[in-house]
């Protein structure tokens, strides 16, 4: 992995933190969710109408990645009611990256090196550890465990598709926009079969926090799907898992969640994972 993909995928991290963070401020996290995802379709429609379309080998993944998208923004919206960001968010990042590396090996045959694997486990290790505070403390419910590492699950899944789907497409920024309005078709018909009227009401009523956080999720996951198309997908995956670091430290600053001893050794632990990614 060069060092200017490093630093894209190290952004796109700190990205996907902010708009994570902008989730769990909001009074409906399912809504903020679903918003999210729509505001994201808004802005990916202008890309949508000028880039050309992606190839028609990548259909099947967008199509797939679009529902498999839907269970995601759904768990978000359910795993913040209930949990700290910095309880939710490192366990549902940090369980994902060791799997969806080895599914990567399995199905993709992409290869690692030690190093590359040792980065891997270490980064996820740190990311899993920036949690252990409230665990201790009680701040996890079982069900939001459960959604948490559900939502893992589906993280391994659309990543594997989509780092395929974009090589597929042609060009990541034509498949990660289809995948975006996509999602947003779903989750709209989804929400009026829910909520019907209302869910308008707030469309209405949010489309400033809809249209602002969703071109951040659209703009940190365009930069993992382009550096999956020059990296191996395992080892993007773990790198950008590292926007649990930001998370920490923006529930810190905005929420007032502790900031502790072993939040620092995590800390450690995700540097270290990632000085031994850039060796390997």
């Amino acid at each position: 992995m060069t060092g200017y993909v490093l630093a894209a995928v190290l952004l796109g991290a700190l990205i996907h933190a902010s708009w994570n963070a902008l989730i769990k401020a909001q009074d409906d996290k399912f809504t903020a969710a679903a918003l999210v995802a729509i505001g994201a379709a808004m802005v990916s429609l202008p890309i949508v109408a000028w880039l050309p379309a992606p190839a028609p080998a990548a259909w099947p993944y967008i199509v797939a990645s679009s529902i498999i998208h839907v269970g995601y923004f759904a768990l978000v919206g359910f795993a913040y009611r209930t949990a700290d960001l910095g309880v939710a968010y490192p366990l549902t990042r940090g369980s994902a990256p060791p799997l969806t590396a080895l599914l990567a090996f399995l199905i993709v045959g992409e290869a690692l090196g030690f190093n590359q694997w040792l980065a891997i486990v270490v980064i996820a290790a740190g990311i899993i550890a920036l949690s252990t505070d409230a665990i201790m403390r009680g701040g996890l419910t079982g069900p939001t465990a459960l959604a948490a590492f559900a939502n893992a699950g589906v993280i391994v899944f659309y990543t594997l598709v989509d780092g395929l789907g974009a090589r597929a497409a042609g060009n990541s920024l034509a498949y990660v926009t289809w995948m975006h309005v996509g999602t947003a078709i779903l989750l709209v018909a989804l929400f009026l079969a829910i909520r019907g009227r209302r869910f308008l009401t707030d469309m209405r009523a949010n489309a400033v926090f809809g249209l602002g956080a969703g071109g951040l999720a659209l703009t940190s996951y365009a930069i993992a799907l382009w550096a999956m198309t020059l990296a191996p997908i395992g080892l993007v995956a773990a790198l950008r898992e590292t926007s649990v670091l930001f998370a920490a430290i923006l529930g810190t600053i905005f929420f007032g969640e502790s900031f502790g001893i072993k939040r620092w050794i995590a800390l450690v632990l995700i540097v270290a994972g990632i000085v031994a990614l850039r060796i390997g």
